[in-house]
């Protein structure tokens, strides 16, 4: 039972979770811990996905868990998803310390994107994170490790360098079949369905079916570097009072459905993603505001301008949405498809219905899951109720441009649980258990320690941060001092070893160092630290706190300070009356009088 100090100033809070996270749900009752210590109760409301969005929408909450959106998303876009008030980070920056405001960080997010110079990028991102980190909005929890555990049977698997991309076409299978059967991570959480895996579109698309099937001008590397997928190369240059980029583009790549990849196609699916209706959809990304055109030159390379500088724009390209090209044989006329009657957006979408209902505007969506890339969709199985997919079938591309995956098969299965998944792994019925949620990290740790023979387990760096909000505009986290104790009561470092087995990392910023611009060091560090949690909310009893030999020391030094004053002034009134304290003899030698 949590000892509570009498002498702490009594507060709630409301603390939301989302149902069904296994990582937030693990650590919540030590948070609440924790918190109680010094004197804060906590109401946890865990609710389901859609009353989440709601409260994140609403602001209706003091502590928020959430995540930064990892790689490749971090830092610009993730801050740049700010403005917006369907992001909880919206509401946390309502009430943020004089003299600044959200407008003022916002502002400073939109201005660094419009730089060139590297150093100056790298400047401006050092203040803004200083600015965020010293506003004490964020407690930062842990780095996150995108576990992935593979049968022994077979190898040769890479850990991604995105949050949510499961980059299985490099793995060699060393015996058995060429059919692999996979329990994914969806969004943080037990896979329930691939959605309508379509290229352009948000959830319940699922961001690793995609990639398996779409693939777009570039990729994201190691630690952000731009490297070559469907554009061979490229050159960018300065352009009036923008920016112009002329992709080089692969030859002989072939989509699914035996149709060719050229420029025509690239500016194709451009031209529906960034129609005047459906770039609606689509402002979250700055390349949509600040691409003014995009064509096909005389060489039949792609050449994008920009109105003005923007240098994540290579960045944006690697998103695995919405820039990622479908077959043209998919659109409903084909090459001929009317980027406004005609848009490839399938119909009532979540969140497209204010863009559907736009005058001359028709979302006609794409005939099948077409792309060019390393696995293409072959079938699905509903589950019982119809609600999602019991398993969702996907086949290697024989003609694919890259080196061909040895997976001929790939079907994904969904569990009902994180133990049916270990069940299935130690079995052998399931071959692979790819990324965030289908396993906790105590058994991502038990398989790794204690199973090693059957089973490899792989993790990635530090990709995102998972993370408390807290409300600027709710008391009483409105008070930065309660947001500073809240900070420095949670002893993340032992529920992250208690609760993942030391899998995840402590964390003290609020995005992962690996990310663009992001490795800098931030003070003051949000450390656990009980003194400093009691010293901002117990007050009285941080006084009683110090120790005897402290007060004995006080005292002390007091006296000492009285005794000097005392002779200060004893010498003051005998240097008035003519009688001074010291006195020269006749040798020289100085006496006293």
């Amino acid at each position: 039972m949590t000892d509570i100090d009498p002498n702490c100033r009594k507060r709630n809070v409301d603390f939301i979770i989302k149902e069904g996270d296994p990582d937030m749900l693990a650590v919540e009752d030590d948070i609440r811990k924790d918190l109680l210590a010094i004197g804060i109760e906590v109401n946890t409301r865990i609710v389901d996905a859609e009353e989440y969005v709601k409260l994140e929408e609403n602001g209706d909450y003091n502590l928020f868990f959430t995540r930064s959106w990892g790689a490749p998303y971090d830092p610009h876009t993730y801050l740049s998803s700010w403005k917006a008030n369907a992001h909880v980070e919206y509401s946390a920056t309502g009430n943020l310390e004089p003299p600044m405001t959200r407008e003022i960080l916002l502002e400073k997010i939109a201005s660094v994107q419009r730089e060139l110079d590297e150093v100056t990028i790298q400047d401006k991102w050092t203040e803004i994170l200083t600015d965020m980190h010293q506003q004490a909005i964020f407690l930062p929890l842990w780095g996150t490790r995108v576990p992935y555990i593979l049968n022994r049977r077979l190898a040769g698997f890479t850990p991604s360098h995105q949050t949510y991309t499961y980059p299985i076409d490099s793995i060699r299978i060393l015996s058995g079949p060429t059919k692999v059967t996979v329990a994914p991570g969806a969004g943080g959480s037990l896979f329930k369905s691939a959605g309508p895996i379509h290229p352009h579109q948000y959830f319940p698309n699922q961001l690793f079916t995609q990639a398996w099937v779409y693939e777009g001008l570039v990729g994201y590397g190691q630690d952000g570097e731009i490297v070559p997928v469907l554009a061979e190369s490229w050159d960018t240059e300065d352009w009036g009072p923008g920016q112009r980029v002329t992709f080089t583009l692969r030859e002989g790549v072939k989509f699914h459905d035996g149709a060719d990849f050229n420029c025509t196609v690239a500016k194709l699916n451009f031209d529906h993603v960034l129609s005047d209706s459906a770039k609606k959809r689509h402002s979250w990304l700055g390349a949509v505001n600040a691409l003014k055109s995009w064509d096909c030159n005389e060489q039949g390379q792609f050449v994008l301008e920009t109105s003005e500088p923007f240098y994540p724009l290579l960045q944006e390209l690697t998103y695995i949405r919405p820039l990622t090209m479908a077959s043209p044989n998919t659109f409903a006329s084909g090459l001929d498809s009317h980027p406004e009657l005609e848009n490839s957006c399938n119909p009532g979408a979540s969140k497209w219905k204010n863009i559907e209902a736009i005058e001359d505007f028709n979302c006609a969506g794409l005939a099948a899951s077409i792309g060019t890339g390393p696995f293409e969709f072959v079938s699905r199985e509903a589950n019982d109720n119809g609600t999602g997919d019991k398993s969702v079938l996907f086949a290697r591309h024989d003609d694919y441009w890259g080196p061909k995956p040895e997976i001929e098969l790939v079907e994904l299965k969904a569990y009902e649980d994180t133990d049916a998944v270990e069940a299935a792994l130690l079995s052998g019925e399931l071959d692979m258990a790819l990324g965030i949620g289908p396993l906790s990290a105590m058994q991502v740790q038990d398989l790794k320690f204690h199973h090693s023979k059957t089973v490899d387990v792989r993790h990635s760096d530090v990709l995102q941060h998972s993370l408390m909000v807290m409300n600027t505009n709710k008391v009483p986290t409105n008070d930065i001092r309660v947001r500073q104790a809240i900070i420095h009561a949670v002893n993340k470092g032992r529920f992250i070893q208690d609760e993942f087995g030391g899998l995840e990392q402590p964390i003290d910023q609020v995005l992962p160092r690996g990310a663009p611009y992001c490795n800098i060091d931030l003070n003051p560090k949000w450390a656990y630290d009980l003194a400093k949690a009691k010293l901002l909310n117990c007050p009285e009893s941080s006084n009683d706190d110090i120790s005897s030999g402290a007060i004995a020391g006080i005292v002390v030094g007091a006296l000492v300070v009285l005794g000097l004053l005392i002779f200060v002034l004893k010498l003051i009134q005998r240097e008035k009356a003519g009688k001074p304290m010291f006195m020269a003899d006749a040798t020289g030698k100085g006496e006293t009088a």
